[in-house]
């Protein structure tokens, strides 16, 4: 029981994510069904007026297949013409699609209800079914439009319908609304795994194939220039640039498993220091940048780059035996607008001072500043 109650937990509490962060695609993709289903509409009703007499004797339309077409076409005009103004207001957009639904099942009512009170209704059962695999909504507004309407129905067939005919219809609103929660609940999980996968293997793309909880160049790019542009023209963060000391040579004379025993060091130590929402990746080779969010205090940020470098030589002399050191430029960014290619080529330059001042050195720098200053480890 308690297995249970948490799965559902989560499957609820992953609706909600998938409706909040991808509401902009979601509005986009129900549009672009509303534009091919209102054209669908008017199609499928137009071979019905022209194919039905032919196949069913003495019939004629009645006054709301009639009304049906014309606004139909109102409809896929205002759908039209809204697409095309390039809008993507996932509110107004749902508010469309509920319109569009609503408009169908209402002719459908009038249809299988009033047309012919003695026949059987043969649109709304399968209406019922078909509508929850259209468009993205929540379970809860999807099951509860229909439910909404599934009544009105129920309603309408126990007041105009004849009684015999009236139980038949009855019985296949029940079966369709049992059929629709069971075709809603299925087709929202598939989709939510679909974009769970999406978002899998998106974060793959962007993670370092050998440090797989760090970012890869692309992916430290992409997470701190969306940071910048947030935060711009008011940003207060302080980049670290560290760059191994003589990495080469730790690769050419004790071999490659042992350069790679020290680069997934780096990612541990700095995992360790720095905080879960700071962006750290490592940018190719033996260099690594950490974005430090809102971090604007020199002496902390000092304190920091001892540290690493500290973990750093502990941890080599007690993984591969040979002590080895990095090299780091700090930059702060200080409540200024900042541009990231020029916050990345500071950054640079002061993992230039750095190592230009000899090895295990840090240098620190302001940005816009000319020249930073040395911090010896």
């Amino acid at each position: 029981m308690k297995k249970l109650f948490n799965y559902e937990k989560s499957t609820i509490k992953n609706r909600r994510k998938y409706f909040r962060q991808e509401k902009f695609h979601i509005a986009k993709l129900n549009l672009r069904i509303l534009e091919k289903l209102c054209l669908a509409t008017v199609i499928l009703l137009i071979l019905f007026l022209f194919l039905t007499p032919f196949i069913i004797k003495d019939w004629k339309a009645s006054p709301q297949h009639l009304i049906f077409l014309p606004v139909s076409i109102l409809f896929c005009f205002i759908t039209f013409l809204y697409n095309k103004k390039g809008s993507n207001n996932p509110k107004l957009v749902t508010a469309l699609c509920i319109l569009f639904e609503s408009i169908i099942f209402v002719f459908i009512i009038l249809i299988d209800v009033f047309s012919d009170v003695t026949a059987p209704s043969c649109f709304m059962p399968v209406l019922c079914v078909a509508l929850p695999a259209l468009f993205i909504f929540p379970l809860s507004l999807s099951l509860s439009l229909i439910g909404f309407f599934e009544v009105i129905f129920v309603i309408s067939v126990l007041m105009f319908k004849d009684p015999i005919i009236g139980e038949y219809d009855l019985f296949c609103a029940f079966v369709s609304f049992g059929f629709s929660i069971v075709v809603a609940t299925i087709v929202i999980h598939l989709r939510i795994r679909d974009y769970q996968i999406r978002i899998k293997f998106k974060e793959l793309s962007i993670r370092d194939t050998l440090l797989p909880s760090i970012y890869n160049k692309q992916g430290c790019e992409r997470h701190m220039q969306k940071y910048l542009d947030f935060n711009n023209p008011s940003v207060n963060c302080s980049v670290l640039f560290l760059d191994l000391d003589d990495f080469k040579r730790i690769n050419d004379t004790m071999g490659h498993q042992n350069g790679d025993i020290i680069l997934r060091c780096i990612g541990e130590i700095l995992h360790g220091i720095f905080r879960s929402e700071d962006i750290i990746g490592r940018f190719g080779g033996d260099e690594f940048i950490v974005l430090v969010k809102s971090l604007t205090n020199e002496k902390v940020l000092v304190d920091k780059c001892l540290l690493i470098s500290e973990r750093l030589r502990n941890y080599s002399k007690e993984k591969i035996g040979v002590i080895v050191s990095c090299s780091i430029g700090v930059v702060i960014a200080k409540n200024k607008k900042v541009d990231f290619d020029l916050l990345f080529s500071q950054a640079d330059k002061a993992l230039y001072e750095a190592k230009n001042s000899g090895k295990d050195k840090s240098a620190l720098r302001y940005y816009d500043d000319v020249k930073g200053k040395i911090i010896s480890q």
